[in-house]
This record gives C-alpha cells, structure tokens and sequence, in this order.
C-alpha cells in the first residue's frame, strides 16, 4: 500500500512539473542509467552491473532550490539470475545555476522493487547523490553525470547500490 502511495505522489509531482513551468523553471531529464547493484548482499560473489534507462522532473521554487521526482529501471544477468530493479523517488535539490551551466546535490526517498530470478521485493529506499548539467542551447543542456548512493533493505538484506546517469535536459518555463 505505502509502494503506491508514494508512486501515486512521485507520478503527482512529475505531472505537475509543465504546470509549475508558467511561474518557475523546470527541468525534464531522460537517459541512460548504470547501476552497480550490491547482489553481493544476496549472497552473490560479486556485484551486478545493470543497465537501464533514468527520467527525473524538478521544479525550481528558487533559483537554488527545487524539488524533484527521480525514475529509473535497471536490468541484468550475472551468476545465472536475471535482474530488475525499479526506484520511484522524490526529494529535496540545491542548485549552482551559472551560465546556463548546473551543479547540485539532493537527498532522496521512496521505494523500490526489485526483482531476482522472479522473485520481488518491494521497500523503503533513501540516499543522495550529485550531478553536473552542461547548457548547450536555452533550453537544452546534457547531463555529464549524475551519480547517487541508494540504500534499500530488500530479501531481508541491506543492499548498497551505486546509480550513474547521463543523458539530456529539457529546460521549461521562464529564463
């Protein structure tokens, strides 16, 4: 039930993102996303690699604050188990916005579920990460990285994963 509640509010905050363009700035990214998933926890002798795809919306209420809503799927083979995990998140972020050029740190919350062999868990997943946006036109601009630090306690286990995007910046509303 709380897994819907919070997908329903992430979804909620992502809709909102072209509404809130007309008073403040908004950013729309998709991309390529590398997780290094800790199946090491699961019992695995090492960790997976797995690729994927990432979208996040924020909502800038400040030039330097703004509130975001964080996507992605990651999928993968290793040791004979099929992977596939899914983060829906929101949080605060605080933006260096400088020539057009981006900065920021942010805290994360929400769930994920992730999938091995089949078998699926849901849960509570939290972390932060950081990344660079680099403008290349008004309303253009490529995400060099964006990597986060995700921690979710799924099959009875902490798991400690490692989230690296890139991809492109759609920028909405006001300059």
């Amino acid at each position: 039930m709380r897994y819907r509640l919070v997908v329903y509010a992430m979804l909620a905050l992502l809709i909102a993102v072209p509404a809130a363009a007309q008073q403040s700035k908004a950013d729309l990214f998709a991309g390529y996303s590398y997780l290094r998933f800790d199946s090491a926890s699961l019992g695995l002798p090492h960790t997976s690699n797995l690729n994927g795809w990432a979208a996040t919306g924020t909502v800038y209420f400040k030039r330097w604050l703004g509130g975001v809503a964080d996507f992605s799927g990651n999928y993968g083979k290793n040791y004979g188990f099929a992977f596939n995990t899914y983060s829906f998140l929101g949080g605060p972020e605080l933006a260096y916005r400088r020539h057009g050029n981006n900065i920021f740190i942010r805290g994360l919350v929400g769930a994920a579920r992730n999938s091995v062999s089949g078998e699926t868990a849901t849960a509570l997943e939290y972390g932060g990460g950081a990344g660079l946006d680099i403008g290349l036109r008004s309303h253009l601009v490529v995400r060099a990285f964006q990597a986060d630090y995700l921690k979710v306690r799924t099959f009875g286990v902490y798991q400690k994963n490692v989230r690296v995007s890139t991809g492109l910046v759609w920028r909405l509303g006001k300059k």
